[in-house]
């Protein structure tokens, strides 16, 4: 699912936009973090994580599992066109994981703990995906989860906030991942019909399954909301 020409485009605005934006303000406790940069927040019902700007054209949900390995491929294979995306504000993506596939060992609820503890703090949210890409990239499934310290490693290396890596590296438990997969498991049914399939992409706003099989289908979501 390549997009060379679109990626071409949103490339030379990305480097515009690093170009003309400031340095950006200080958050105590925090790093300097761009102020034009797009930020991560939760969402109300506090089991999804929002990566994106809230009036950006596209707004999908994804659905996934850390242990999926076809979620593992959608991160590899359409991941860096979603960061790109996010980036430009083009592209508003909301994670809702579930950990239906653990079963002697939490390991998706571990790494879905670690990415709510990195939405928590000051992450802007093209780090957000970067770090969603690191984690199902280096998937384990049906493994021993990985430890705080290799969690935290791999937020410092996707740039997640400093804050963050602290939060993730001392264990913190960000939430109850048990009541998040049995709300966000009931979404996901109702949207597919009783199926509970990952991954899932939901067009927020055209209020609908998006087929990722389909060649160009970011871009297609793309161009469809803005001649919307």
């Amino acid at each position: 699912m390549r997009l060379p020409r679109l990626i071409l485009v949103f490339g030379h605005a990305l480097v515009a936009l690093l170009v003309f934006t400031g340095c950006g303000r200080t958050v105590t406790g925090s790093a300097a973090q761009d102020p034009d940069v797009p930020g991560v927040s939760i969402t109300a019902d506090g089991f999804g994580i929002i990566a994106g700007r809230p009036d950006a054209p596209a707004q999908i949900e994804v659905y996934t599992e850390p242990q999926c390995t076809h979620c593992a491929h959608l991160q590899d294979t359409d991941g860096p066109e979603m960061k790109g995306l996010i980036a430009l504000g083009l592209l508003t993506v909301t994670y809702r994981p579930v950990t239906f596939l653990d079963t002697d060992y939490p390991y998706s609820a571990k790494v879905a703990g670690a990415l709510f503890l990195a939405a928590a703090h000051g992450t802007s949210a093209p780090a957000l995906q970067a770090y969603v890409q690191t984690l199902w990239g280096h998937q384990n499934p049906g493994g021993s989860p990985p430890s705080d310290g290799q969690l935290a490693g791999w937020a410092t290396d996707s740039g997640v906030s400093s804050d963050a890596v602290a939060a993730i590296q001392s264990g913190q438990r960000a939430l109850n991942t048990d009541d998040m997969t049995s709300a966000n498991e009931a979404r996901l049914q109702q949207i597919r019909g009783g199926d509970a399939g990952t991954p899932t992409v939901f067009d927020l706003g055209g209020n609908a399954v998006v087929d990722i099989q389909e060649a160009g289908w970011l871009a297609k979501l793309i161009g469809g909301q803005q001649t919307a």
